[in-house]
């Protein structure tokens, strides 16, 4: 009799094991979903303020000839304001390409949360050459990297969905041709 016994209870014992695991690993995989909601939303939180908003427009309405005349107009020591907006704007995109980098953030989230990319890699499309020339210019080869990856993503997820980025035209003043 405890031979047949053994003999039950080793599989149920091993059953029950295997069914365990099973829902630790869904648990986990809910918790992680949650995390990343939950992220998301903050995030989005911080996009769609009132002063996100004016600081995008601020900086749309940015114009410049060339590196020199962008310090000369947009420098902190002559336009605090401005340089606050776009600070603000460029580290936003910062953290969620480092994010996204990192697998912190789904790709395809970010890309919808973003208008299909659009403010992401607007922004890169304006100010992707005046940040190339400060690197250069401060030494720091590094900077807004991640803004750029991001950037960049968020280029190959609409071409992924048919929907590749190309300047509107009604918005010409927005993009730098050099850039």
């Amino acid at each position: 009799m405890l031979t047949y016994l053994t003999l039950i209870s080793v599989p149920v014992g091993v059953l029950y094991h295997i069914m365990t695991l099973r829902n630790t690993r869904k648990n986990q995989h809910l918790q992680l979903e949650t995390r990343q909601s939950q992220l998301f939303m903050q995030l989005f939180h911080n996009y769609i303020t009132k002063e996100k908003w004016k600081d995008n427009w601020i900086l749309t309405e940015m114009e410049w000839d060339d590196y020199d005349d962008f310090t000369h107009k947009y420098d902190s020591s002559v336009n605090l304001d401005n340089f606050a907006a776009r600070y603000n704007n460029w580290y936003f995109y910062e953290g969620m390409g480092l994010l996204l980098k990192k697998n912190l953030v789904d790709r395809e989230m970010i890309y919808y949360l973003l208008g299909s990319g659009f403010g992401a890699i607007l922004h890169w499309e304006k100010f992707g050459s005046i940040i190339k020339e400060m690197r250069v210019q401060l030494g720091l080869p590094e900077f807004c990297m991640w803004f750029e990856y991001l950037a960049e993503e968020m280029k190959k997820v609409g071409e992924e969905k048919g929907n590749p980025w190309k300047p509107p035209d009604n918005m010409g003043i927005l993009i730098r041709e050099d850039a």
